[in-house]
């Protein structure tokens, strides 16, 4: 195989995607310059694709919380959702706003303990206010992944028999084969994470929670922004306090030069006084 060339090498490489006929989803993307969609998947592949899950569900929870309890219960959430076995994507609390806390978290979970940890969303104090639900359907993606890999394995598998054969080979066409097949493995690699992406996409659901602090009641009023007043009068008591010292600060230096000033001014001005008077 000394001769064999980087011609012969890419027409060996291209006869599994010559054999494909069937057409391309509108979706399918170039990968290394030949187009991989066109490459005829199993049909063992083809079912358990159409068998798997294909939409991807999230639901959006707002919930109303005494604002004390916000990061209690966001922590005793957090802890249902992992004995139901689900995974935490993120989580974050805001006490920004004076008076008004707020959180947010978001979580991936099965379908079958979904009801359960929506229970217990639900549960008291806690109040949910809203929940939307949205689906996206994921079924070209999730084809197109799986043509894209099968493609690729077929190349990799090639290249891996044409590295394994004892016939004679040139160090350009070991190099050229070695090459190819490192390339091939890292879009093997690279197609397999985002297949698993999107398997996890539909295989669980996201839920994301807002949860909204409420403040506490005194006679079934609101007095938050009361107690928001009072809090800025000692705000801008501190400011103002502040900007005096500022200037003091500012001016100090400057007193010997002012006084100086000052008194040669009224200086001046006496003896021009007493020039005016009359002789």
């Amino acid at each position: 195989m000394g001769t064999i060339g980087r011609p012969l090498l890419a027409m060996m490489l291209l006869v599994p995607l010559l054999a494909a006929c069937a057409p391309a989803p509108n979706n399918a993307h170039p990968v290394g310059g030949l187009d991989m969609a066109d490459m005829p998947m199993p049909a063992a592949a083809v079912a358990s694709a159409r068998a798997d899950r294909t939409i991807a569900v999230t639901h959006r929870f707002t919930i109303r919380v005494p604002n004390a309890d916000i990061e209690a219960m966001q922590q005793r959430h957090m802890t249902e959702c992992a004995k139901l076995g689900c995974s935490i994507l993120s989580t974050s609390i805001d006490r920004s706003n004076v008076g008004r806390a707020s959180a947010r978290a978001s979580v991936r979970i099965k379908p079958d303990a979904f009801n359960t940890f929506a229970a217990a969303l639900a549960a008291t104090p806690a109040q949910i206010i809203m929940h939307a639900q949205s689906s996206e359907e994921l079924a070209a993606p999730i084809l197109d992944t799986e043509r894209r890999l099968a493609a690729k394995t077929v190349i990799r598998d090639r290249l891996t028999a044409m590295l394994q054969d004892q016939t004679v080979k040139s160090a350009a066409d070991l190099i050229t084969i070695e090459k190819e097949l490192a390339q091939a493995q890292a879009e093997i690699e690279a197609i397999t994470a985002q297949r698993e992406n999107l398997r996890t996409r539909t295989d669980t659901i996201r839920i994301d929670i807002n949860y909204v602090g409420a403040a506490g009641l005194v006679g079934g009023m609101d007095l938050t922004p009361i107690d928001q007043s009072v809090s800025k009068i000692g705000e801008t008591m501190v400011s103002s306090i502040s900007a005096l010292i500022s200037t003091i600060a500012a001016v100090v230096p400057w007193l010997p030069f002012i006084a100086l000033i000052w008194w040669g001014a009224r200086r001046g001005l006496r003896r021009w006084r007493v020039r005016k008077l009359p002789g």
